[in-house]
């Protein structure tokens, strides 16, 4: 590589041995960089994180002696750090080093940091983007990265919540979404998480996207306009859709749910083979009506009950889906009412699918007699049986329950584990059966 005066000005008067752990393994990897550059090798895949005070926090773990600390950081900040990354990619051989470049994952970048921008003026043959950060200061190279792509399939943006309600923050993320109409041909996985999306014309451009299989929104605030926009989208390869805890914005007493127009566009909801929908604040109203009418081909699928009129739907939505594999199911008693009773278990335990081996009931068995008369009814061979009950029920007496009901069956249990969730004030318990011994 040819002599750069910055590179040597960045390590000037400090000692490697007085660096910290986190900084020594640093400078390491980016001596490994510098090599693998020097013989002229070409990268495919690469990350890039400055979660500082986690791995600050390993080492505080490690140490003996609390007097130590001092030495953690000894002047050397995660800034000067990624300094030393800038510099290394102005050389040509990082150029060539880092040009056919597919996997950039890039977790919590720094303020207005040019690394971005550097790697945005090089990158150009992306095929997957990962962007965990404060868009305040990256969407400008986060634009610029995503224009230059031709062949861009996979984009998961993952946001910093503390930044929404600032007057800049929505125009930095209609931005941000207003140039995915450039790879909008060739974008196949989106995901999003921990984003406000309030600008009415943010999701405008998903109609152009033809070939995308994957859509991910979760935790992220997303006007109901914007819902509009995806349930007006012809998305004919879609088969994966997962929204999760999102809000749209609008009063909660609004008898409508915001995404049951997405399920009634049947482009959409014809392909899906999986299905995630949870929303801990929104009732179901005819969302599970829209499911029903509109899917027959779900393989996965993961939605909560708010009403005692979801169920009779449920067992429809079962009926119409032949090929179902995997089944979620959860109440949120605090914020709805569902009549459980052992006539109801009763009827789901019977109404799976033959081919379903996965089951999860989230509050559903909340005693042990409701857990019996599930697997006592249940005619289909699971492999996999996970339920979360209250944290004020018996957890031995449900696992001396599946344990007794396995033996009696003859399935063998090959793991298992139940374990108290005091934040959630819940139990969890967790069962896998060997998949080749089938129910006797």
């Amino acid at each position: 590589m040819e002599k750069d005066e910055s590179l040597s000005l960045i390590f000037h008067n400090i000692k490697f041995s007085e660096w910290s752990e986190f900084g020594q393994i640093w400078v390491i990897n980016l001596l490994i960089l510098v090599y693998m550059a020097k013989r002229k090798a070409s990268i495919r895949w690469f990350k890039i994180d400055n979660k500082y005070a986690y791995f600050e926090n390993l080492i505080i773990d490690r140490m003996e002696n609390e007097n130590e600390y001092h030495h953690i950081d000894n002047g050397l900040t995660i800034d000067r750090y990624l300094d030393i990354f800038t510099v290394f990619l102005k050389f040509d051989e990082s150029k060539n080093f880092f040009e056919n470049l597919e996997y950039l994952e890039c977790g919590q970048l720094n303020n207005n940091h040019p690394s971005l921008d550097s790697l945005s003026k090089i990158c150009r043959k992306l095929k997957t983007v990962r962007i965990e950060g404060d868009f305040r200061s990256i969407y400008i190279p986060l634009v610029s990265l995503i224009k230059y792509q031709k062949n861009l399939e996979i984009l998961q943006i993952i946001g910093v919540k503390n930044n929404s309600g600032m007057w800049f923050y929505e125009k930095n993320i209609f931005e941000i979404f207003s140039s995915l109409e450039s790879i909008s041909h060739s974008l196949k996985r989106f995901e999003i998480s921990g984003i406000e999306m309030m600008t009415d014309e943010t999701f405008e451009f998903l109609g152009k996207c033809k070939n995308l299989e994957i859509l991910r929104l979760e935790d992220s605030n997303i006007s109901h306009k914007n819902f509009d926009w995806i349930s007006k989208a012809e998305l004919p390869k879609l088969y994966s859709l997962e929204l999760i805890s999102n809000c749209d914005g609008v009063d909660f007493m609004r008898q409508i749910n915001p995404i049951q127009g997405i399920l009634r566009n049947k482009i959409i909801s014809s392909n899906l083979k999986k299905l995630y929908l949870r929303n801990k604040f929104l009732k179901n109203y005819d969302l599970l009506e829209a499911i029903g009418e509109n899917c027959r081909n779900l393989v996965k699928f993961s939605t909560q009950l708010t009403a005692n009129n979801d169920i009779p739907i449920l067992f429809i939505i079962l009926e119409n889906n032949s090929n179902l594999r995997e089944l979620y199911l959860n109440i949120y008693l605090d914020m709805h009412t569902v009549d459980i009773s052992t006539e109801i278990i009763m009827d789901l335990a019977k109404s799976l699918p033959e081919r379903i081996d996965t089951v999860q009931l989230e509050l559903l068995v909340n005693c042990v007699h409701y857990c019996r008369i599930f697997l006592e009814n249940c005619s289909v061979n699971l492999k996999y049986f996970y339920i979360i009950i209250s944290i004020d029920n018996d957890i031995y007496e449900y696992m001396n329950c599946i344990k007794g009901w396995s033996k009696e069956k003859g399935k063998r249990i090959m793991e298992s584990s139940y374990y108290p969730n005091y934040m959630n004030f819940c139990n969890k318990i967790d069962v896998v059966w060997d998949e080749n011994l089938s129910i006797i």
